[in-house]
Parts: C-alpha cells; structure tokens; sequence
C-alpha cells in the first residue's frame, strides 16, 4: 500500500511541474466591509471571507481565475431608545448572512507582479439569521449574481488583494416592493499552494 502511495505523489509531482506554468491553486481569507440599500441599519459591520483560488494561464498576460469562497454579509442595527427604556438587556440587531461565492474571474497581468480581475459571480444562500430583538429569520433570496472587480499584488509565495462586488438583482423576498442590492467592498491575503 505504501508503495502505491509512493507512486501516486511521485506523478503527482512531475505532473505539477509539467502543469506549474498553465496551472496555479492558493488559499485566501479576508474581510468584508458591506452594504444592502434599503434594510434599515445603522452602520455595516465588517465580516470575514476564506476559501480557494485557481488560475488558468491562457497567455502569458491573461488567464482565468476561478474560486469558491465562504463569504459572509453582516449588518447591525441599534434598537430604538424607546426600546430601551426599561429594559438593559436589549442587544443591537444583527443580520448574518451566509453565502457560498463562486466568481468566475478573467484576470489580466498589466506587469509582472499586478493583475487586474474582473468577472461575474454567483452566491448560494447557506444561512441567515436575525440576533437581538426579533430573534427571527429574515427574507433574502437563496442566490445572488453579482459583478467582481479588483486588483491583486504578487508578493512571491503570498498575495494581497482588493475587489468590490455590486449585486446585480433584487435580493429580498418579501412582497413589499423594495429592492435590496448588496455592494461589498473584500480586502484580504492569500498564499500560494503551486506557483503562480
């Protein structure tokens, strides 16, 4: 068993170095800094993003960069003080939402160490939850497109990023006819697991 073992990693490895030029993976984790238009909040809480990066090299100056990225949407909001009067156990509203991003990234290297990307990308819905005075769920739909565009900073075996996301539909789905869009500024860090 050990040897077959063995002989898997060895072809894995020469078929990484044959691939090393037209194929890359790494790891990311950051912070989001977000925004829905009309869900009444106070001010937008940061939350975090982690997940894995791809790259395909098409030319030496453009490739496609493919993810999947845990990302989660937090928004707080501060009970009004006739709420609190009378009761100092009332805690700010929290809206956590959950998602599971996939961008699909065309990204091109103006210069050796800089890469501008830019793509669409799709969101699943996994979980949202309400803390703090309603204690209840509320109504977002169970998927969002969305438009990516950033920048990215080569830093040898890690890299720096900055992208803003603008939501291209209506996520609410209540029946009061007000439309929530996100927009979602990520800044974050990631290293390489093959080379870029």
């Amino acid at each position: 068993m050990k040897k077959y073992f063995g002989v898997l990693i060895a072809i894995f490895c020469l078929s990484n170095l044959q691939a090393q030029d037209k194929f890359a993976m790494g790891i990311k984790i950051g912070q989001n800094f977000s925004s829905v238009n009309d869900v009444a909040v106070d001010h937008n809480t940061a939350s975090y993003h982690a997940g894995v990066t791809t790259f395909f090299k098409v030319t030496d100056k453009i490739g496609i960069a493919p993810e999947i990225i845990l990302s989660q949407t937090k928004l707080e909001t501060t009970p009004p003080v006739t709420s609190l009067m009378g009761n100092g156990s009332l805690q700010p509203e929290t809206y956590h939402l959950n998602y599971l991003s996939i961008p699909l990234l065309c990204e091109f290297k103006p210069i050796q160490k800089f890469s501008i990307q830019a793509g669409p990308q799709y969101s699943i819905l996994l979980d949202q939850k309400k803390d703090g005075v309603g204690n209840a769920s509320m109504a977002f739909k169970n998927g969002e497109f969305a438009f990516v565009g950033g920048a990215k900073f080569d830093l040898g075996g890690f890299f720096l990023y900055g992208r803003y996301v603008v939501g291209l539909q209506n996520i609410n789905e209540l029946q009061d006819q007000t439309k929530w869009r996100t927009t979602q500024w990520q800044l974050g860090v990631g290293m390489k697991l093959f080379n870029f």
